[in-house]
């Protein structure tokens, strides 16, 4: 039995050794270095590639060999050196991997290659490292930046490119010739506030009249900064400069001049030519307004082109309707101006031409076309004289006509040529010899067919062809397509004639072809337009609601769908949505709600338009989604009644802030008797009740300071503490409302916790809104409801550890992952805000710590606050907390206007042996100082008349050597005036309730400032 267990231990060995090669075999086979390293950074296993990365170094790859010696070395040998990689080198490297658990560097070898490093730690400690060689890919962007700016420097636009902090990166050479001629200004790494400012010193830039070369600045700095298109730029060089700016997707802008001197001359020798020419030209606007026209044009008229300028488009039509008798070969009779108004609509909408006969005879071709930016040209011509002529030459014009529209040629009945006109001539022979008449068809097409005019379809033969044509021929086909030289494509169709010979018409269909090809192609184009567009319409029949057309958007929004009936809410809604829309065609801004596809339904604005589509009307319409822009207006309301409740807490945080440094005197006073009573009355019964007092007097002034502290407003002051204490504040503070409701509070604290530094004020709150939100998760149990907060060292990490756990509902894990989002919130509107693990979060970040969540559905709910420990209690310095030292029969002048408090102090400073003077007033002690010396003073702040500010100047103007020997004692550590004095002045100083303990720290601190001056 012992053998066969040993034969079974050695196979398992074995195994395992064969799996180790396996694994290293298969490490070795990657492309990428890979190395690994135990948690004491000692060497395990790096394959090869790792190896000849690091070059003459790999020898030092001995397990067990420490990272910082491999690394260290190829570092220091300069084998290595960082490219991007966190501060510090090597040791800022291991120190951000210890805090992130994972990093990504770069690095460059000497050899030149560029590598990435991957680096992670194991949960065991140990860290993994991958090596990627990425030498091939930072030398393709480099070529490619090259490649890039080449190309931009030969454009001849000027380009410039401005990262997002406004400093010039980049400027190609048509920039550098227009803005900076000598070639001073454009130095990459400048900012453009700069390049501005010389440009305008040296005059490179001129100022309009009456505006200071500050505003210029900040009026370029404007056009760049709103990225704005089109903008004139003034210059010395008497061109007319255009510049625009373009914002990049990393917040950079992209600038760009352009030289439009000759464009703009240009536009101004057209608009003289036009003014001169014989016909009438006009420029209208969309709104039917003319911007410019010629005399020709204000001729009908009888007005100048300026006044035509004035009038409006009704007022021009009312002027001219009088003397109309025919529009667009209509009689008008008494409806002039309605027929012209409607004629002018239509011409707007369609291009047509249109002719308008006077009553004096006049005759007038008017015409439009579109030009750029949606407004129109109108020309009118005069066309008197041609219409006179018209007719007389009529037939004329007809034949001649007729014989120019397409090729025509003469076979008799055996085909031979008999004649041709002169467009078939130029189709065939404008280049090769004509035929003579009585030459055969087969003659003919051989020499075309020979000179390269005609062209043999792929796939046949001469012969064969030419018997096809001459097929084509006798048989009387019709439109037969031949394809000449030069792309050419001619439609042939044979006639038969009275004769019996042939007549054969040959129509160029080159263009045509092209034109149709080009319109297919646009047809295309136009519906992966329209597919890929990301507006939501429609085009539906407005009978049955049938849906005619649905674009992928509209398919996305609401499913395979057959009629808008399926996602109107109900029939009425959509009865309603036609009433609207019928009457006039037209609909615009209509709140609709619809059924998306899921089910859900989605609030919406549409606009509809009624149209003809193959002779019936039909609805297009677009919709567009506001559900966002209705919930996102419900969020900015909520917002707002959080802010007035927020500014509501915020007033009565003051006042409550008030009352409890009204409190801080009278705690005081019995905070003070009550220690002063411990220890010194025999009866056990009374000494028990004197501790009783003593002990809750104690926590009513920890919570009165700790409302104190958690109200101010000051940055964080990080000191030794620890979470044991904060967790105690915190419970007293937020731990009444959890046992009034019956629940069980557990503290399990480890009494050997190291300290931190941190922030005890903020850390407070952090615990504090955590045992908040643990009560209203365990409000609902009631007496069943149990917190436990407990605390312990995680020694392996080096932190102290906070976990304040409920036994409540628990939370799902969607809700999990997004608690510590801002605004987040599970509650109610008016219960909570969203922003208080949040806060915490940032806070115990802030301290380089962690804030943790563990919670499943019906298992509770545990927050774990993970904080760096101090190595040891040594770090602390408790020279200034703990009380000590002789002050027997030292004079010890307390100010403080409050009677109670005065005496209490003097009791207390009697117990420590000092000599105690009262004094109720700042003024009354400065005269009992003019004439009595004291050792030590103890002086109130907040006093009437003169406060403590005021008591010390005076006092260190009348005795200087009272410098070092007065501290103070406020209720308002948080006032601003109290923290700026005490933080100028460095004076000691202790905060109410006062205790024999924070008035004995007091006296060692006076005593031991006093011995060093």
């Amino acid at each position: 039995m012992l053998l066969q267990d040993r034969a079974s231990a050695s196979e398992s060995e074995a195994d395992r050794n064969r799996i180790q090669l396996l694994m290293e075999e298969a490490v070795e086979a990657l492309s990428d270095g890979f190395v690994l390293y135990d948690s004491d950074r000692r060497l395990v296993f790096a394959n090869k590639r790792y190896a000849e990365m690091l070059g003459p170094h790999k020898d030092l790859l001995v397990p067990g060999a420490r990272l910082d010696d491999i690394v260290g070395s190829a570092v220091g040998s300069g084998h290595i050196s960082f490219v991007r990689s966190p501060e510090g080198g090597l040791p800022g490297v291991l120190e951000t991997l210890a805090a992130r658990g994972k990093l990504k560097i770069e690095i460059k070898v000497a050899d030149g290659s560029q590598h990435k490093i991957y680096l992670k730690h194991l949960k065991d400690g140990s860290i993994v490292v991958k090596v990627r060689d990425i030498t091939e890919q930072r030398t393709a962007e480099a070529r490619a930046r090259e490649i890039l700016y080449g190309a931009v420097d030969a454009v001849d636009v000027g380009i410039a490119l401005v990262d997002d902090d406004d400093r010039l990166v980049f400027a190609n050479k048509k920039f550098r010739e227009i803005g900076d001629p000598d070639g001073t200004l454009f130095v990459p790494g400048r900012a453009m506030r700069d390049i501005h400012s010389e440009a305008i010193a040296c005059g490179l830039i001129p100022l309009p009249g009456g505006m200071k070369p500050a505003e210029m600045l900040d009026e370029l700095d404007r056009l760049i900064r709103l990225a704005i298109k089109g903008y004139p730029i003034p210059n010395n060089q008497n061109r007319e400069l255009v510049g625009s700016a373009y914002e990049t997707n990393l917040k950079g802008r992209l600038l760009t001049i352009e030289d439009v001197t000759d464009r703009v001359r240009a536009e101004r020798r057209f608009t003289t030519a036009v003014e001169r020419l014989p016909v009438g030209i006009a420029f209208e606007g969309p709104d039917g307004q003319f911007t410019h026209c010629n005399d020709a044009f204000a001729a009908p008229f009888h007005l100048t082109a300026a006044e035509i300028l004035k009038l409006s488009d009704i007022e021009r039509i009312d002027l001219l309707a009088p003397q109309i008798s025919m529009v667009a070969g209509q009689e008008v009779g008494d409806r002039a101006a309605e027929l012209f108004t409607a004629a002018v609509k239509q011409q707007r909408e369609t291009l047509e031409p249109m002719e308008v006969r006077f009553w004096d005879g006049r005759h007038y071709r008017v015409e439009r076309a579109i030009s750029e930016h949606n407004s129109r040209v109108v020309v009118v011509t005069d066309i008197t004289a041609l219409k006179e002529t018209e007719a007389r030459s009529l037939a004329t014009l007809n034949d001649a006509i007729q014989s120019l529209d397409e090729g025509l040629v003469l076979f008799d009945k055996s085909l031979n040529f008999v004649l041709g006109n002169r467009l078939w001539y130029e189709m065939y022979f404008s280049e090769l010899a004509p035929p003579v008449a009585g030459e055969n068809i087969l003659t003919i097409l051989g020499r075309l067919i020979d000179n390269g005019i005609v062209l043999v379809p792929e796939g046949e033969d001469k012969t064969s062809y030419m018997c096809e044509l001459t097929l084509l021929v006798k048989s009387y086909q019709k439109k037969q397509a031949i394809h000449l030289a030069g792309g050419r494509i001619l439609l042939a169709s044979a006639h038969r004639t009275e004769l019996d010979g042939y007549l054969v018409s040959f129509i160029d269909v080159t263009e045509q072809r092209r034109a149709e090809e080009e319109q297919r192609e646009a047809d295309l184009l136009l519906h992966k337009i329209v597919e890929a567009c990301p507006a939501n319409f429609l085009v539906s029949r407005i009978e049955d609601g049938k849906i005619i057309y649905c674009p992928p958007a509209s398919r996305e929004r609401f499913g395979d769908i057959d009629t808008t009936l399926n996602f109107f809410l109900k029939p009425e809604d959509r009865e309603r949505y036609l009433e609207a829309l019928l009457p006039t065609g037209t609909l615009d801004d209509y709140r609709v709600q619809f059924r998306r596809a899921d089910g859900s339904i989605m609030q919406g604005i549409t606009a509809a338009r009624v149209t003809d589509y193959k002779g019936e009307n039909v609805i297009v319409s677009s919709t567009r989604d506001i559900s966002d822009l209705l919930a996102m207006q419900e969020e900015l309301q909520k917002q707002r009644d959080i802010a007035h409740q927020n500014e509501k807490l915020s007033a009565l945080g003051e006042l409550l802030a008030g009352v409890a440094h009204e409190l801080n005197n009278p705690l005081s006073i019995v905070t003070g008797y009550a220690q002063m009573l411990q220890g010194k009355l025999k009866d056990p019964v009374l000494e028990k009740r004197i501790d009783r007092i003593a002990e809750a007097a104690d926590r009513s002034a920890r919570i009165v300071r700790a409302f104190l502290s958690m109200a101010r407003q000051r940055p964080a002051n990080l000191e030794p503490c620890t979470l044991n204490e904060i967790a105690s504040v915190a419970l007293d503070l937020a731990g009444y409302g959890l046992r009034s409701n019956g629940a069980r509070i557990e503290t399990d604290f480890d009494e050997d916790l190291p300290s931190i530094l941190g922030d005890t004020d903020q850390l407070v709150q952090v615990v504090t809104n955590l045992i908040i939100n643990a009560e209203h998760a365990l409000s609902p149990l009631g007496e069943e409801a149990v917190l436990v907060l407990r605390t312990f060292h995680h020694g392996r990490d080096g932190q102290a550890v906070l976990e304040v756990r409920d036994n409540g509902p628990g939370m799902t894990k969607e809700i999990r992952d997004r608690i510590f989002e801002p605004f987040f919130t599970t509650k109610d509107v008016g219960e909570g805000t969203g922003v208080g693990l949040a806060f915490c979060h940032r806070v115990v970040d802030t301290h380089e710590g962690t804030l943790e969540v563990s919670s499943s559905v019906g298992k509770g709910t545990s927050f774990f606050v993970r904080l760096p420990a101090m190595e040891t209690e040594a770090s602390i310095d408790t020279s200034q907390a703990q009380p000590g030292g002789t002050h027997h029969r030292k004079r010890v002048l307390v100010v403080d206007d409050d009677v109670a408090v005065s005496e209490l102090v003097c009791d207390l400073l009697a117990d420590l042996g000092c000599q105690a003077i009262q004094e109720t007033s700042a003024r009354k002690a400065l005269a009992r100082l003019s004439h009595t010396s004291v050792d030590l003073i103890i002086s109130d702040y907040k006093m009437p008349g003169m406060d403590g500010a005021a008591f010390y100047n005076s006092l260190i103007g009348l005795s200087p050597g009272y410098k070092d020997r007065i501290a103070f004692m406020t209720g308002d550590a948080m006032g601003k005036s109290v923290q700026t004095f005490l933080m100028e002045s460095e004076r000691p100083y202790i905060e109410k309730p006062i205790s024999k303990k924070d008035l004995a720290c007091l006296l060692n601190q006076l005593d031991s400032r006093k011995n060093t001056s």
